[in-house]
């Protein structure tokens, strides 16, 4: 127990005096960097009592860092009973039950409701069981928990087994930095405040934002080639602002990290770099099981599936299904198109396999856009499973398709899909999309590489200015309770 005490006390310094937060490691990193950066999650957190959230993102993209943040809001709005734990050196979920009850026994002003932000829980086995313990005993009924994972299988599998005990808990994502923050954060472009749900693109709301961004169409386009290369973790955008160089030695680390998450699942880690590098190669394009799992030199191509399925609910890839207009909803024995969660994982493989290539700049736009349509109209916590919230893809028996489908509960458009499909500037492509789309969903967006041409129901947009337009979404739909 008295390691127990040391960890907590050695992690919470705040309690001796509230300006050592100004100190911790992740707030001094965090004012070391380039550029400054909000995530969008951390003010839709709601810091209210009597409530379990979870959050949950990749790794790297700051989850610890924005619970520290949320820490020092906190002690600078005179709040003393705060505290912090990681349990990454940890594994039973008897944990946490002793680091609470221990916390609370040592603080000098314990009686009242508490601050617990309990960081990669889901690297305790059966985390959920202390949760429930600690709820059931009464002993954080009261209190605000925040529990952070890199793993939308393990927060949502724990999170099943918490019934009733969440109070008004929500749940949470933390991705890198989308585009549009990209743009403001690393390049630096002055844009318009106010952003829009996809739904609002066809009102005279969204007509005039989509024109005004227009005018920024070139510094745009500019600030999105270069994002197209840097993605958005954060260590990544401030290697590229202080030295003007593709970050692979961050894309490098990135891999260490989720390798080794890899490894702790039982999988090869050889099979999953492999994986990355045929999702490269498809982009766009169905990914073959068969193919996959030859290049993973795996035997059975539903290994290629799982590791796949892996990847997705780590947040390193998106699985795209496909929707039936019949009213079959998705379709998951139908064929899959694989994305990578951002740009930065589109570069993974080449750092890591002599002779691997990147994905070619039309795939990774078109990546780009279903980045940006996961993050605003999707309300599933993870693009991994087809269930309802998510988006998928469209194609008829004559082979016409349609890149993305927001189904109607997730478009916003009531009792309507929303297509959209990512398109260069040929125009006859975007003719023939715009034919396609009409005929069969009547509305939708033709995401193009720079060509800006209005119509009411169907504009072709610059993917660039479509998504600086659009808003972010870090609140998802409740776990299955």
């Amino acid at each position: 127990m008295a390691d127990i005490d040391q960890q907590i006390l050695d992690q919470n310094p705040w309690w001796k005096n509230p300006e050592t937060i100004g100190n911790d490691p992740h707030i001094v990193a965090l004012q070391s960097h380039p550029f400054s950066w909000d995530p969008p999650v951390e003010d839709a957190i709601p810091l209210e009592t009597g409530s379990i959230h979870t959050l949950r993102g990749p790794r790297q993209t700051g989850k610890t860092t924005t619970a520290k943040r949320l820490i020092r809001s906190l002690l600078r709005n005179g709040n003393k009973r705060v505290l912090y734990f990681s349990f990454d050196l940890h594994k039973g979920p008897e944990i946490i039950s002793d680091v609470i009850r221990r916390a609370k026994e040592l603080h000098p002003q314990s009686e009242g409701p508490w601050y617990l932000f309990l960081d990669e829980i889901t690297s305790l086995a059966d985390w959920a069981k202390g949760i429930k313990y600690v709820w059931d005993q009464g002993t954080v009924r009261n209190d605000l928990v925040l529990v952070t994972g890199s793993s939308a299988h393990g927060l949502k599998r724990g999170s099943e087994q918490l019934p009733g005990r969440r109070g008004e808990g929500k749940d949470f994502l933390h991705l890198p930095m989308s585009f549009r923050d990209f743009c403001i954060n690393a390049s630096d472009i002055e844009l318009p405040a106010e952003t829009i749900r996809l739904e609002e693109i066809f009102e005279s709301s969204g007509h005039e934002l989509i024109r005004e961004l227009n005018l920024r169409s070139t510094d745009l386009r500019k600030s999105f080639h270069e994002y197209l290369h840097v993605g958005g973790f954060p260590g990544a955008v401030s290697s590229w602002k202080t030295h003007g160089e593709y970050p692979g030695d961050i894309a490098r680390t990135l891999w260490s990290i989720v390798a080794n998450d890899v490894a702790k699942s039982g999988r090869d880690q050889t099979s999953a770099l492999k994986l990355l590098e045929e999702v490269g190669i498809s982009l766009g394009s169905f990914l073959k099981w068969s193919g996959a799992a030859k290049a993973m030199d795996v035997k059975k191509p539903d290994t290629a599936r799982e590791y796949v399925h892996l990847l997705s609910e780590s947040f390193m890839l998106m699985t795209v299904y496909f929707w039936d207009m019949s009213g079959k909803g998705f379709q998951p024995r139908k064929r899959r198109k694989v994305y990578y969660m951002d740009p930065l994982i589109a570069h993974v493989a080449s750092e890591m396999i002599h002779g691997a290539r990147s994905p070619d700049l039309d795939s990774l736009r078109e990546n780009a856009v279903a980045i940006g349509l996961y993050r605003s109209g999707v309300e599933a916590l993870a693009q991994a499973s087809p269930i309802p919230g998510c988006m998928g893809y469209w194609r008829s028996r004559d082979d016409r398709e349609i890149d993305f489908v927001l189904p109607p509960e997730t478009s916003g458009i009531r009792n309507k899909a929303l297509a959209v499909e990512s398109k260069g500037d040929n125009q006859t492509q975007i003719s023939n999309a715009r034919k396609a789309i009409r005929q069969v969903f009547g509305r939708g967006v033709i995401a193009t590489k720079s060509e800006f041409a209005w119509d009411a129901d169907i504009p072709a947009i610059p993917s660039p200015v479509f998504l600086a337009a659009i808003e972010e979404r870090p609140r998802r739909t409740a776990l299955s309770l």
